[in-house]
């Protein structure tokens, strides 16, 4: 059983708060984890032994094929928000072969090689230094293991980034992590990195639907920078909605990302 560690964040709250509405409307991260594990089936039968552990289960996307695919194995799932863990506890339900844990993922639990797997799917982008966190997590897989991610990269909402630009607004989304810097980061003599991205874009009927979408899903807490004032928000939605003629694109830069630690 891991240790519990609750992630000192504050962001932490709002996935708390948003566990009852992520589930049914989270639409682009149902998405990407049904990718994320169409990308794991090639590996399933060649991991190593011993536990799977996913860093940030959400309400489930993920963990619900996990234990389709994995029957026989010690699956752990973790998250930083309680609430999410608990909705995903009630999602999966009980099993003598699954453990739920609120684990904060910048805080490895272990510190040697312990897991034939690390999976992650919409979580690295809020750890303070992605890169690090899941290079760490690569050290305590064991040797033939994988770590399996997806998280939204930098080039995500080019066109929220467009109107705030002609408005003389500053670009106000939270940075994200950079394809390039994790790919170089993660890559060293013990391991094999393979990487894919693509777009994938959200139709809203209004700027401030997507905006309240970010909110109600736990991401619309800006981290870092200058706030908007209300009138700026309003502005850029009022712009927003102008220019996209009652048709609102968001698109979505995704990445997914594989990493095998060679065997020794």
């Amino acid at each position: 059983m891991i240790k519990s560690a609750v992630m000192n964040n504050k962001s932490l709250n709002y996935f708390d708060d948003a566990a009852g509405y992520y589930h049914k409307n989270a639409a682009v991260q149902k998405e990407v984890a049904d990718r994320l594990i169409a990308s794991l089936k090639p590996w399933q039968d060649i991991l190593p032994p011993g536990p799977i552990i996913e860093l940030g289960c959400g309400t489930g996307f993920v963990s619900k094929a996990i234990q389709q695919l994995f029957e026989q194995r010690e699956l752990i799932f973790t998250d930083s928000a309680p609430n999410m863990v608990e909705t995903c506890r009630r999602n999966i339900g009980k099993s003598r072969n699954i453990s739920f844990e609120t684990l904060d993922a910048e805080q490895i639990p272990v510190d040697k090689p312990t897991y034939a797997m690390s999976i992650s799917s919409f979580s690295a982008q809020w750890f303070s230094d992605p890169a690090y966190t899941l290079g760490q997590w690569i050290e305590v897989t064991k040797a033939g293991g994988l770590l399996l991610a997806a998280f939204p990269g930098n080039e995500c909402f080019p066109e929220w980034k467009r109107h705030a630009e002609a408005l003389g607004l500053p670009f106000t989304a939270n940075p994200l992590p950079d394809t390039e810097e994790m790919v170089v980061k993660l890559s060293s003599g013990s391991t094999q990195v393979d990487y894919y991205e693509d777009t994938i874009t959200q139709q809203f009927k209004r700027a401030g639907d997507f905006f309240r979408h970010l909110k109600k899903i736990g991401a619309g807490r800006q981290l870092h920078g200058r706030h908007l004032t209300a009138k700026e928000m309003r502005l850029l939605i009022d712009y927003w909605n102008e220019q996209a003629n009652g048709k609102v694109t968001v698109s979505w830069h995704v990445v997914f990302l594989a990493v095998k630690k060679n065997m020794v």
